[in-house]
């Protein structure tokens, strides 16, 4: 088995009780199996199913792509209604990711001359409201899909997804949604990444233009603003990547 445990008092705590509460009703297709969860001793303690993997390939051409899509579809057919009735609403996770473009606008240093350039539409798509409005539905979403998310097998290729801390209940359009920065941080064009969940998940082929465009305000400008104040270092280093990816995927989705 494989073991996550943490103290009590640490913030880590809470996201490790999420994923026990959420683990519970994860099939087998999309996330290893919790075998059991417990806290004691001032511990919480999670028991996982081993699986030996390694993180998956995104770049264009690779062997884990296809296995990687396939997994996000099952997402959809296995989530969809959500299982979980504990969980909370998508717009809780959504909500965090807003508000950051009026932010850095207003920082000292002030927006940079792309910001700048795009002010009025980052304005006027940076809307909390409106973005939870358009991510509501009955599917589980994990919220936070990306490659140090996921395990391929390496026996089979076969990918699951981890870490299910962030988890809420939405439209499924939305992991789809969070997949598509990534992939043009890995290398693919911004028409390439949203082509490639296309086959697989029907909610991101039917997903209202609006939606979308309001999701990739907000992730970029959470992205950008953490990647100026947040720590720095490897952390900080994947959000200039990703803020630029984000940044590119807005040009493509609002020229």
């Amino acid at each position: 088995m494989f073991l996550k445990a943490a103290d009590l008092a640490a913030s880590t705590a809470s996201h490790y009780r999420a994923e026990a509460v959420v683990g519970e009703y994860l099939p087998a297709a999309v996330a290893p199996q919790l075998m059991w969860s417990l806290e004691a001793s001032g511990w919480i303690v999670n028991a996982f199913e081993a699986v030996r993997g390694r993180e998956p390939d995104l770049r264009p051409g690779s062997a884990d792509l296809s296995p990687v899509l396939d997994v996000v579809g099952a997402l959809e057919r296995e989530l969809t209604p959500c299982p979980v009735p504990a969980v909370g609403p998508v717009g809780e996770p959504l909500s965090l990711l807003v508000g950051h473009w009026d932010r850095l606008a207003a920082a000292p240093e002030g927006p940079d001359a792309w910001a700048a350039a795009r002010r009025t539409q980052l304005t006027e798509l940076d809307a909390p409201d409106r973005l939870v409005k358009a991510a509501l539905g009955d599917t589980l979403v994990h919220c936070d899909l990306r490659a140090d998310n996921m395990l391929a097998d390496t026996a089979t290729g076969r990918v699951r997804v981890l870490d299910w801390s962030w988890a809420a209940r939405g439209a499924a359009w939305v992991d789809a949604a969070f997949l598509v920065p990534q992939l043009i941080t890995a290398g693919h064009s911004p028409a390439g990444a949203e082509a490639e969940p296309g086959a697989r998940v029907t909610a991101w082929r039917a997903a209202d233009p609006e939606a979308v465009n309001l999701f990739a305000v907000a992730i970029t400008g959470y992205w950008a603003w953490h990647h100026a104040h947040g720590p720095g270092g490897a952390l900080g280093a994947y959000r200039g990547l990703a803020a630029e990816s984000g940044r590119q995927w807005i040009d493509y989705r609002l020229t």
